[in-house]
């Protein structure tokens, strides 16, 4: 995608389509990272793990924990779980805790399908 579509993607979308290309956009980069684990390629790894932690960052930023009670502190805590290890992953070196992260982001994107279909 070139970065003039990208822009635009984003500039039109709703706030629900908004959060599915965050969490599309996440799961490319720790794809990304785990294939740059298995080349040994750790720079590569190193960026695409700190892109995936913004992505994770901007979901917990749009969390409104005074509002959205127990799903917005439960999405908190998960979306912290993943944010920590992605930094665990990188610190370390290690594609074990991406995968940890993998998983669960894996479950919040399916759930996050099912209500944005829900919702519109």
């Amino acid at each position: 995608m070139t970065n003039l579509y990208l822009e635009h993607m984003v500039e039109t979308a709703t706030p629900n389509r908004l959060i599915t290309l965050l969490f599309e956009r996440g799961m490319v980069l720790m794809e990304e990272a785990e294939q740059a684990f298995q080349a040994q390629e750790r720079e590569m790894a190193h960026e695409a793990l700190v892109k995936a932690q913004r992505v994770v960052a901007e979901l917990i930023g749009s969390l409104d924990l005074e509002r959205g009670g127990y799903v917005a502190f439960s999405l908190h805590r998960l979306y912290n779980f993943v944010w920590e290890r992605l930094l665990q992953a990188n610190l370390r070196k290690s594609p074990e805790p991406l995968q940890d992260a993998k998983q669960v982001w894996t479950e919040l994107r399916e759930i996050w399908r099912v209500v944005e279909e829900r919702i519109g």
